[in-house]
């Protein structure tokens, strides 16, 4: 399915109080095709350098890791917490 070309996915999350787990469905956008995803975790830092304060993320194939950094700014965290992560 994937080309060199721009693809854009539809990340559904939702918690499942059942079993207590994390449920996750994504679909192309330009097929609603459903995406298969390989088994795996990966690793997710944002982090800032004090000193220049430029913002890095950086994302970790656990099992193989392969790594990669992806263009950051302060919105990017500022992000992951109100849209990614639950308050605890």
């Amino acid at each position: 399915m994937l080309s060199n070309e721009i693809f854009s996915i539809l990340v559904w999350c939702w918690h499942d109080s059942q079993t207590d787990t994390m449920q996750l469905r994504l679909v192309y956008v330009d097929t609603a095709e459903e995406v298969r995803l390989k088994e795996g975790s990966f690793l997710l830092r944002i982090s800032r350098d004090e000193s220049s304060s430029i913002e890095r993320c950086l994302i970790r194939h656990v099992a193989s890791g392969r790594e990669a950094y992806l263009q950051a700014g302060p919105r990017l965290r500022a992000f992951v917490k109100a849209c990614l992560l639950e308050d605890t």
